[in-house]
């Protein structure tokens, strides 16, 4: 999950993502979007595992969304790494369970996304445990 802070409305927690360049199918952009937003490229897109249209107001936009969601597995935990820091609003990103997504006092993006994940059922690593046997980290700034 990633934490942005953009300075005209309150820090949200999101799952990576975003609009489509022109040319771009929905996958072209998921991938595009992972790499920017986490700085991994070689993670594969699975299946979409949601959609959904939205509308929101962004700064002094009113937006309009087509958003699929679609299910990347990785293998353990990795650092985020913003590629256009400068650009993004993002400041700071954690591996989160469902129960931790639930307790967070800030928005968590997409809606309902607690549910889908318990839908979609437990993932290979269990939540709140790191394949290390180490505790979860707690969010932390990226550079």
């Amino acid at each position: 999950m990633l934490r942005l802070a953009p300075s005209f409305r309150d820090a949200f927690w999101v799952t990576p993502g975003g609009g489509l360049d022109d040319g771009e199918t929905m996958l072209d952009a998921a991938t595009r979007e992972l790499y920017e937003e986490v700085g991994r490229d070689d993670l594969p897109i699975g299946p979409r595992v949601s959609t959904r249209d939205v509308e929101f107001e962004w700064e002094d936009w009113l937006v309009r969304q087509h958003e699929q969601t679609f299910l990347v597995e990785a293998p353990d935990e990795f650092e985020a790494q913003v590629l256009h820091p400068h650009e993004e609003p993002i400041v700071g990103s954690a591996w989160l369970s469902v129960d931790e997504l639930r307790a967070l006092t800030d928005d968590v993006y997409p809606d309902g996304l607690t549910e889908l994940l318990e839908q979609l059922g437990e993932p290979k690593i269990p939540r709140g445990e790191r394949a290390d046997g180490l505790t979860p980290r707690e969010p932390r700034k990226m550079i």
